[in-house]
């Protein structure tokens, strides 16, 4: 009865999902493509390399990768800095990972945001990697069958292949928007000291509340994947759940700089907020929300400091999550120091 319940539940709130406007990949200048991997540079320990390269901007690279942990290739989008080059040179650059959200593409960054022209000058690589067809970043449990190790590649295969091949140095900070905010915050819980600072911007931030849970569960079936492929069933395996719940993952972020932001899908005389995706961003804010509040509660309880973007409606959309990264951009620069 309770999975009944729960499914209906989920039919719904995938309705409203299904507002959100989704992006496509941005259409290549040019394209070099090798059969030998070795024709471009970066490499990780594992064996991870970058196999084809698109110049789709005068800063703006797409790379993609052969990743071991994912299985398959993933699409990755870097905007260089001034000065960047692809020679030799002493000179390294910080990173900032943002995440997308279901069911968003690696360049919905910056097919959806300013933040090619926000971040033009920054002293830093900025990458977008593409995180599954949810945007979850992460190791996938798939009934005991692994693969699909989307935070391996994120947290460690990408890291030394920027490393590597493209001069980034091992100062780095993350962020994300939706299933993504919530994944940079339990990526940053699982290595601690790692990131210079995490933003999470109305992003899923405590993943075992019922309704999260139940907007999980809508987001993998309107992406047509069976919604207990991710951590398995919450009631019975509540351990994966828990270490991918920032809520529970909370004392992990003593001394890592926070960013978080949601609106609460009203307005201050409770009237719904018109969103461009229709009632359902609004909807998925107030959802989102009670979720973001918990995890700020949480922070406050373990005596961990916050920056706080918490304002009056509001809508699950992109144009919000603009306003919110240029609300944080400044704090992301000094904990990268650029």
């Amino acid at each position: 009865m309770r999975m009944t319940r729960l499914a209906a539940t989920a039919a719904l709130v995938t309705a409203l999902i299904a507002g959100a406007g989704t992006a496509a990949s941005a259409a290549p200048l040019r394209t070099t493509t090798a059969a030998a991997a070795t024709a471009f540079p970066g490499v990780a320990a594992d064996g991870a390399s970058v196999t084809a390269e698109s110049q789709v901007g005068s800063r703006t690279l797409n790379i993609t990768i052969n990743s071991p942990a994912v299985g398959t290739t993933v699409q990755v989008q870097l905007l260089l800095p001034p000065g960047w080059t692809s020679g030799s040179t002493s000179t390294t650059w910080p990173v900032l990972y943002l995440l997308h959200g279901c069911c968003d593409a690696f360049s919905g960054w910056t097919q959806n945001t300013n933040l090619e022209a926000q971040t033009a000058g920054a002293a830093a690589i900025i990458a977008t990697p593409d995180g599954g067809p949810v945007g979850f970043y992460s190791n996938w449990l798939n009934n005991g069958a692994a693969g699909e190790n989307y935070e391996t590649f994120t947290a460690t295969e990408l890291p030394q292949i920027l490393q590597s091949g493209f001069h980034a140095s091992h100062v780095q900070a993350i962020g994300g928007v939706s299933t993504g905010g919530g994944a940079a915050l339990f990526i940053a819980a699982h290595n601690p000291g790692k990131y210079a600072a995490v933003a999470s911007y109305s992003g899923l931030d405590c993943t075992e509340l019922g309704q999260s849970v139940t907007t999980i569960f809508a987001a993998m079936i309107r992406a047509d994947v069976l919604p207990n492929n991710l951590w398995g069933p919450p009631f019975m395996n509540g351990a994966a759940w828990q270490q991918h719940d920032p809520c529970f993952l909370a004392a992990q972020f003593k001394g890592t700089p926070i960013f978080l932001s949601v609106g609460t899908g009203f307005t201050a005389s409770g009237q719904q907020t018109t969103c461009p995706a229709g009632i359902g961003g609004n909807i998925l804010e107030s959802i989102v929300a009670t979720g973001v509040n918990q995890f700020a509660n949480d922070l406050t309880s373990d005596g961990i400091g916050f920056t706080a973007d918490f304002y009056q409606g509001g809508c699950h959309d992109w144009p919000f999550w603009q306003t919110a990264f240029t609300q944080s951009w400044p704090m992301l620069q000094s904990a990268l120091g650029i």
